[in-house]
């Protein structure tokens, strides 16, 4: 029985030594930047070119890992890539295949940068004008050596290279939709914008979001934040306009521009911002202060005429004494 205990006791010890490792791990792996994040290359058919990637370690311990290749494609609609472990042959947008880098494998020593060199071929023959590919770091846990381990590791700290292709190029982009409440009490009005891309590259829309009131006066105006549109993506853009106190029907409005052509989006919705509840106060208000006006007034008229018909009372009594008086002095 106390071998048993002994056993449990050791197993359990050994998982939580397991599971401390990893942890330490997975922190280890968050103290690691990368510079650029993303970056823009324009190239030719047929171009052969470099770029370079750099992995800062700012952990306490050395980072061993593996610097690896993906195409990416964006389906998040706040602009997350999706790395692809397998370049996918109808991707018209890869560009994977064309990228190497001068190591695979590298040991990072903490507070120091490593510098990847990506070598760049283009092929002769390239179809579309956007085409993508990540460059990113893979660390190994502690212990392990192994690329089949080290393949079993979540983490990945991508940089996004966007390549544009010399030529001509598919330029179209819609808002996808205008998201707004239809009724709110108080402001600002909360916005969700959503703009798909069907363009051969990806954009970069610039512009404004404005809101106007019924006198198609302006409320409140903000400019669109930069962000890439990759191709066949949809990006989303949260925004507030207006002030707390807001009343009435407001007209909401986007007109940005994008592409090198100048290509426009636009687009347009309504809501309606009534503070009801204020409203209502205000008015059980007065018809509160109307209803004790017209009391205070009942009651005054009312006061006003039972002294008229006393005074007229006394009135006549007084005449009555008079000529009784006259009488007795006949």
């Amino acid at each position: 029985m106390k071998k048993i205990k002994i056993i449990t006791l050791f197993l359990a010890l050994a998982a939580c030594c397991f599971l401390l490792t990893t942890y330490t791990h997975a922190q280890q792996a968050v103290k690691l930047t990368v510079s650029p994040p993303n970056q823009e290359v324009s190239v030719k058919p047929g171009m052969q070119t470099r770029v370079q990637v750099k992995f800062f370690n700012s952990s306490t311990e050395n980072m061993a890992g593996y610097i690896k290749i993906a195409d990416f494609i964006v389906t998040d609609k706040y602009g997350g890539p999706d790395l692809l472990n397998i370049s996918a042959e109808n991707n018209r947008f890869s560009a994977s295949s064309w990228l190497s880098v001068s190591e695979d494998r590298v040991s990072i020593p903490p507070n120091t940068p490593y510098t990847s060199t990506v070598f760049i071929n283009v092929p002769e023959k390239v179809s579309g004008c956007g085409h993508y590919a990540a460059v990113y770091f893979e660390p190994i846990p502690a212990g392990i050596g192994d690329k089949k381990s080290a393949a079993g590791v979540s983490f990945k700290l991508p940089s996004l290279i966007s390549f544009t292709v010399e030529g001509k190029c598919t330029e179209k982009a819609y808002v996808n939709k205008i998201e707004v409440p239809s009724f709110i009490e108080y402001g600002p009005i909360p916005i969700s914008v959503e703009v798909l891309n069907r363009s051969d590259y990806h954009i970069s829309p610039q512009g404004y979001v404005n809101i106007s009131n019924l006198l198609n006066r302006q409320a409140g105006v903000e400019e669109l934040p930069k962000h890439n549109v990759f191709p066949d993506a949809i990006r989303r853009y949260d925004l507030e306009l207006g002030s707390k106190w807001m009343f009435g029907r407001y007209k909401i409005s986007l007109n940005a521009a994008y592409g090198k052509t100048g290509q426009a989006i636009t687009g347009f919705t309504y809501a309606w911002v009534f503070p009801w509840r204020v409203v209502l106060v205000i008015i059980l208000s007065a018809i509160a202060l109307i209803l004790i006006i017209n009391h205070l007034y009942k009651r005054i008229v009312v006061k006003e005429s039972v002294l008229e018909k006393e005074i007229e009372k006394e009135k006549e009594e007084i005449e009555k004494l008079k000529k009784q008086l006259r009488k007795k002095d006949n």
